[in-house]
């Protein structure tokens, strides 16, 4: 009888462990996902337009860019006046080709064409330059256009409801094993 409840005891334990490992890895997974739905916040700010050319002042900082969420149209000739109000810092933005190194307190403008024919959606515009333990979130969206529908900005809450349901699952599974 003793190696009968130390079987469950054993399979209980397992059971612990493995959600234990799931949901930290999900926990990671939905805390990286929901910072890039909602880490943007507020309405995408479009710019200040002079002389056809869309004009864009961004500061970055530990772990942030302000404004986070910027909208433009394709064919747009876009001007980014970045600065770093701390540490080194990177800007980048894969789409357009752009990599910057943002030395502290010194302001770096680039001015760029969006290509008339780049699909209107989301973009991201990220930090290429570890900064801290911050560093991977530190990143802001671009809106080209007016995008549709978007998987990615629905999977972060999927993921919340599988990992809600498993951990029901695994709850129930458990108790059961418990006598």
């Amino acid at each position: 009888m003793t190696s009968g409840r130390g079987a469950i005891y054993t399979g209980t334990t397992r059971l612990i462990a493995i959600s234990a490992a799931i949901g930290i890895l999900f926990t990671a997974v939905i805390a990286f996902g929901v910072q890039s739905v909602v880490g943007s916040g507020g309405p995408p700010v479009e710019g200040e337009l002079v002389n056809g050319v869309r004009h864009f002042a961004l500061s970055a900082k530990q772990w942030g860019y302000t404004p986070a969420l910027l909208k433009m149209n394709p064919g747009d000739i876009v001007s980014f006046n970045i600065t770093s109000q701390d540490i080194m810092h990177g800007f980048a933005i894969n789409e357009l080709g752009i990599n910057l190194a943002l030395t502290p307190k010194v302001g770096i403008i680039r001015q760029v064409v969006i290509p008339p024919d780049i699909p209107e959606g989301t973009y991201h515009m990220y930090c290429s330059i570890f900064c801290g333990v911050g560093h991977p979130f530190m990143k802001g969206t671009i809106l080209i256009g007016e995008p549709g529908f978007e998987i990615g900005k629905f999977l972060p809450y999927f993921a919340t409801l599988v990992m809600a349901g498993m951990f029901a699952a695994f709850i129930v599974i458990g108790r059961r094993g418990v006598k």
